[in-house]
């Protein structure tokens, strides 16, 4: 909930320290105002006199709290590259890159920047000039709790890796909403009904195990076809479809097959020898 002006002219009488403007200037930024001196003096005028008394100057003060001084100067030079590539490092870290999110973020300069005739005239162009589909991120915003759940189960029936570092890297806004929503991932799948304990502990697959994977499947009497092996092991469908393995479940049955018939062969070859009369 961001301060009122009123709000903030009433907090006159804190005891500063360093370590309190470090904390003033964070908690600040984390409710999504602005962080540039002139706005700064205009509504909390004790926090920029404590930042420029412990500090000696306003930069420097930021600059101590991990916040780079370029990322919130109000007249920043902006170009379209540099707007580029702000967005893109935004996205590769999760953050909600919707109109309303950013423009009450403190990358508001960056986005009002994006939406100026001479930059890109909108948010949506600026959105897919940076390589990203803006229906995408707007797909999980308005999602409700439940919404969200069914999702992950969804995900969780295709075998999908459902662990923090590959959501991160593949579905970095359901992710993200459902952080925002439930506090953390993993409460989040607690909510879906499942493990997050046996998600941590998923399987990591290679080709060898996926082969002898297949293989157990056929020993237990399972129909090597599609549906039937995604509902015995939806996990091992889903990597053994993937690119850096097989890439389709045809050729990863192919390989298995032909990894069976090469130990027949080779069990048939030295059963051979071991039976075979000794030459004298």
């Amino acid at each position: 909930m961001y301060y009122a002006c009123m709000q903030i002219h009433s907090r006159k009488n804190l005891r500063w320290s360093a370590e309190r403007v470090i904390s003033e200037v964070r908690q600040w930024r984390d409710q999504g105002q602005p962080l540039y001196a002139n706005h700064i003096r205009k509504n909390f005028q004790e926090l920029l006199a404590a930042a420029i008394r412990y500090y000696g100057s306003w930069q420097k003060a930021l600059e101590a709290a991990d916040i780079p001084y370029n990322e919130v100067r109000k007249y920043r030079r902006w170009s379209k590259d540099s707007i580029i590539r702000e967005i893109q490092q935004l996205h590769s870290l999760g953050v909600d890159l919707s109109f309303r999110s950013m423009a009450l973020s403190q990358h508001n300069a960056m986005v009002y920047a994006a939406i100026r005739p001479k930059y890109f005239g909108s948010w949506r162009a600026a959105l897919e000039a940076a390589g990203l589909v803006s229906e995408e991120i707007y797909r999980y915003r308005s999602w409700e709790q439940g919404e969200i759940l069914d999702e992950i189960r969804r995900l969780k029936a295709e075998g999908v890796d459902l662990s923090s570092k590959a959501m991160d890297e593949t579905s970095n806004r359901l992710i993200a909403t459902a952080r925002r929503r439930f506090g953390n991932w993993g409460r989040a799948l607690e909510s879906a009904g499942i493990d997050y304990d046996e998600v941590r502990r998923r399987k990591r697959w290679t080709r060898e195990n996926l082969v002898e994977g297949i293989l157990d499947l056929k020993r237990q009497g399972v129909k090597l076809i599609t549906p039937e092996v995604k509902r015995a092991n939806p996990s091992l469908f889903a990597a053994a479809c993937k690119k850096h393995f097989y890439g389709t479940w045809k050729k990863a049955l192919k390989a298995a097959l032909k990894a069976e018939e090469d130990t027949r062969a080779t069990i048939a070859t030295q059963s051979a020898l071991v039976s075979a009369p000794s030459q004298v």
